[in-house]
């Protein structure tokens, strides 16, 4: 075993190893190393770097394992990754290695789509690994099955390949939104790890420093859970939008990307806000209580309601204090602007 590939192996064994759920745990493990060992086969069949492949076999699905959430979890993944290169992973892998890892992560779950060379041996691995626990499987996945027993000149395997689905459509529902984040603001949610509450809260983003970093900030991340509980499935990071490096628990996100798909509207345009919108304020927060050099957009939240005058908003965080609450705020108070959502947006593939 190469040192690469073991300190691969630590990194996910330091995650696994937190999984409480048993069967969960041993999932895990049984799953990402069998993987990583068809990726090696795969590899070496293939003409790829045997080393480098055994590496996105164990990392293919981290995210999902380290916070519980499947959807998304590849694009999700390979966002982990980037910032894991920089600390848990440094130093590691070259600038070329680490794109290679993160696309091949990042495609992963299209099983019905092709990609790069290296990107469907991940794909073809995760498959293959199933197929000593599985008989049954969906059209991508079984055709892609029954091309590797072609390609490695073995019978014809004995599966259920079940007919093609269509796709579905995620449908986002601002209305549902607004329950949740009235819901949850009206608990006074406390931002401790004591609470379950909050701690599924902040659950996507899968950093161990998440919530030291969320402390007292966690407006954005409230929005984002309420918003992906209701239909809204965008990757912690969206990679089209213009803030590159920023993720949907910072406002300036939020705001980034709802003007880039023209979803961002102003009070004074004539815009009358509607129950399920999302609010963006301008300076809100006291001068004082804000790093130097912050963006005007410093919080966040989603209207539940909203008169000729006044709003009521569900928030995380309210007033800095760690607290979620529902807010009586004036229409013209530190407002910056409105973020409406189309009840169907495509999401990121």
């Amino acid at each position: 075993m190469t040192e690469r590939l073991a300190l691969a192996r630590a990194y996910v064994n330091a995650i696994f190893d937190r999984i409480e759920n048993a069967d969960e745990k041993r999932a895990a493990y049984i799953h990402s190393y069998g993987v990583s060992h068809c990726c090696a086969l795969l590899a070496a069949k293939r003409g790829h770097n045997v080393e480098l492949a055994s590496v996105a076999g164990l990392l293919h699905d981290v995210y999902s394992y380290k916070t519980g959430v499947t959807t998304l979890h590849a694009q999700n993944g390979a966002e982990m990754l980037r910032v894991a290169f920089k600390y848990d992973l440094k130093n590691l892998f070259s600038d070329d290695e680490q794109a290679l890892l993160k696309t091949a992560i990042y495609h992963h779950a299209s099983k019905d789509q092709t990609h790069g060379g290296f990107d469907e041996l991940l794909k073809d691995a995760d498959v293959l690994q199933r197929f000593s626990l599985d008989s049954t499987f969906g059209w991508f996945q079984g055709q892609r099955l029954l091309r590797m027993m072609e390609e490695f000149s073995l019978p014809v395997a004995s599966i259920t390949v079940l007919p093609q689905e269509q796709k579905n459509v995620p449908v986002f529902n601002p209305q549902r939104a607004a329950d949740i984040a009235g819901a949850l603001a009206a608990k006074k949610i406390v931002g401790e790890k004591s609470n379950a509450e909050y701690m599924d809260i902040i659950r996507y983003f899968p950093e161990d420093t998440a919530f030291d970093e969320l402390k007292n900030a966690w407006c954005a991340a409230f929005v984002y859970h309420c918003c992906f509980q209701a239909g809204l499935l965008l990757p912690i990071r969206f990679p089209q939008t213009t803030t590159k490096n920023l993720r949907f628990a910072c406002v300036s996100a939020w705001h980034d990307w709802g003007m880039e798909n023209g979803f961002c509207h102003v009070d004074k345009n004539g815009f009358v806000p509607e129950r399920g919108d999302i609010v963006v304020y301008q300076n809100i927060i006291p001068k004082e209580d804000k790093p130097e050099n912050s963006t005007w957009c410093d919080h966040i939240g989603i209207v539940v309601s909203c008169d000729e005058k006044y709003l009521m908003v569900a928030e995380g965080n309210v007033g800095n204090k760690n607290v979620s609450g529902i807010v009586r705020r004036a229409r013209g108070e530190n407002i910056g602007c409105y973020i409406r959502i189309p009840a169907r947006v495509p999401n990121d593939e």
